[in-house]
C-alpha cells in the first residue's frame, strides 16, 4: 500500500482511523505534527459467544469505548478532515457506517481491504448514492477506495431505505452462495 503512505504523509487536521494496524501508516501519523490522530480499534472478544460491540478510542479520548453504531454521537457532524478505514475490521457495521461517515466527514475517506472476496466497485456505488465523488483502485488483491464527501448530503430517511435494500441483496447473495456451493 505503497500509495496509501504517500496519501498519510500529506494529511493536516483530524484523522479518524477505524482497524489500521499497518506499522508505517501508525508511525507516519504520530510523527506527523499537522495531524490530530484518533486510532478505532475493536476490543478483543472474551469468549466465543460474546459479540464485539465496543471499539476503543485512542487520542484525546483515552480509554474511552463506545458503541460503533454511535460514531456521529461521538464524533459531531463535518467535523473530522480523514477517515482511514480497514475494511475487513469495519465489514460487520458497513450498512451503517456510509451514512455515519458521510455525515461526521468534511474531506475525504480512504477505505482499503484486500479484494479477493469483496466487489470494490458495488462498494464505490454505495457511497455514490450521497452524492460523494468516488475514486476505486485495485490493485492485484488490494483496493483503495477515495471517496471524497466535501459536497456529500446526508438525509437519515435515505440512509435508513439503502440500509434495507443493502441487506435484501446481502441476504441475495448469502442465499446464492448457498445454492452455488
Amino acid at each position: 500500500m505503497k500509495k496509501l503512505t504517500d496519501i498519510v504523509k500529506d494529511m493536516t487536521g483530524e484523522v479518524v482511523c477505524f482497524g489500521v494496524k499497518d506499522e508505517a501508516i501508525m508511525n507516519l501519523l504520530q510523527r506527523n505534527k499537522n495531524t490530530n490522530a484518533f486510532l478505532i480499534n475493536r476490543e478483543p472478544r472474551k469468549s466465543i459467544f460474546t459479540r464485539r460491540k465496543k471499539v476503543k478510542i485512542d487520542g484525546q479520548k483515552k480509554g474511552k469505548k463506545m458503541n460503533m453504531k454511535k460514531i456521529r454521537k461521538t464524533f459531531k457532524k463535518k467535523s473530522v478532515d480523514y477517515i482511514l478505514c480497514d475494511f475487513n475490521e469495519i465489514y460487520d457495521y458497513f450498512k451503517y457506517f456510509i451514512y455515519d461517515s458521510t455525515v461526521i466527514n468534511k474531506g475525504k475517506l480512504y477505505l482499503y481491504g484486500k479484494s479477493k472476496y469483496i466487489d470494490a466497485n458495488r462498494i464505490g456505488k454505495r457511497f455514490e448514492r450521497f452524492h460523494g465523488e468516488v475514486t476505486v483502485s485495485i490493485t492485484g488483491e488490494d483496493f483503495l477506495i477515495i471517496v471524497d464527501n466535501h459536497n456529500s448530503k446526508g438525509n437519515w430517511l435515505k440512509a435508513k431505505w439503502y440500509i434495507i435494500i443493502d441487506s435484501f441483496h446481502n441476504l441475495g447473495d448469502m442465499i446464492s452462495a448457498a445454492l452455488i456451493s
